[in-house]
């Protein structure tokens, strides 16, 4: 808005789309600029899948028979808190399934980590026959169970604490159509433990379970239409980790590992006239081209209500600005 050394894979494969789908899985997200009235609330439950085949090792793009297809769900709740009208707190925490369909690797299933978001738009200047607004995210996300982290590829989360910031700029018309740009850099803390006390990395051994992991960076474009009844969205994504080597041949890869990814992405979401408040968000995506990531369809659909809580106020068709 909401492994045994015969596997030469990354384990972030199925954790890059993960991060994509859930980024738009709820009505309001910390990617868009939409926003929750003050004193009011959306809540949402949610359902997304990925899976991939071939997958980048390096640049050069293969399979692997020992995993077959690798496929990751979730199921997800959260909420979008109206504190005021141009400020909202994002939460969401999903379960999350992984699979491979050939080989001997068993799938991994759990609670992964809380997404927490505050979202704020600080700026709005009229501009020809529409408006340009500012907006900015800080984003917070720490594991929640103790996951194996290092368990390529099927592990369920990256098990870093993030702090991250998003920048969006939007040129929104008046008959509704627009233009969104992001921005976003995430810190990401050391892995504490990723139960065993020895690592190979990048020629050197390390006699700790305690793994450094580089940032990230990612930016997206998108264009749509927005009205009181729905919106659609499609939209291009570029995920980038700030250093890393590539996958060894032979090799499961390793957290600290370079992965990209760049996708196309389409979204779309519709307001109920009755009962008033109700809203279903869905999205897809392909994974375009990478580096040590896999190539991944994914998509995700969401339910969300909408209601006031301190702040009451009637529930418009599409009670977001």
């Amino acid at each position: 808005m909401f492994a045994g050394k015969t596997v030469y894979m990354k384990r972030f494969y199925p954790l890059v789309t993960m991060l994509l789908i859930t980024a738009t899985a709820f009505a309001q997200t910390p990617t868009d600029m939409e926003f929750v009235p003050a004193g009011n609330i959306c809540v949402g439950a949610n359902y997304g899948y990925s899976a991939w085949k071939k997958y980048w090792q390096g640049e050069s793009l293969i399979e692997n028979g020992n995993v077959g297809t690798v496929s990751t769900q979730f199921v997800g709740a959260g909420f979008t808190l109206g504190i005021l009208d141009r400020l909202n707190f994002i939460a969401a925490l999903p379960y999350v399934f992984t699979n491979a369909n050939s080989g001997t690797l068993n799938g991994q299933s759990g609670l992964q980590d809380i997404y927490l978001n505050v979202k704020g738009n600080y700026g709005e200047i009229k501009l020809g026959p529409g408006k340009i607004r500012f907006a900015g995210d800080l984003g917070f996300k720490t594991p929640v169970s103790n996951y194996l982290v290092d368990f390529a590829p099927l592990a369920i989360g990256t098990g870093t604490t993030n702090l991250s910031y998003r920048q969006l700029v939007s040129y929104k018309l008046d008959k509704g159509f627009y233009l969104d740009l992001k921005a976003n850099y995430t810190y990401r803390s050391n892995i504490p433990d990723i139960h065993r006390d020895f690592y190979y990395d990048q020629g050197g051994d390390y006699y700790t379970n305690n793994v450094e992991v580089p940032d990230v960076f990612d930016w997206a474009v998108a264009v749509g239409f927005s009205n009181k009844k729905l919106l659609a969205e499609a939209s291009f994504l570029s995920y980038n980790t700030l250093g890393g080597s590539d996958i060894r041949l032979w090799d499961p890869g390793f957290p600290t590992n370079n992965v990209d990814a760049n996708s196309i992405n389409g979204r779309f979401d519709y307001y109920f006239s009755k009962p008033k408040g109700l809203n279903v968000s869905a999205n897809v995506g392909y994974v375009i081209s990478g580096r040590n990531t896999g190539q991944s369809t994914y998509g995700s659909i969401g339910v969300n209500y909408f209601f006031p809580i301190w702040k009451a106020r009637p529930v418009e068709d599409k009670p977001v600005q």
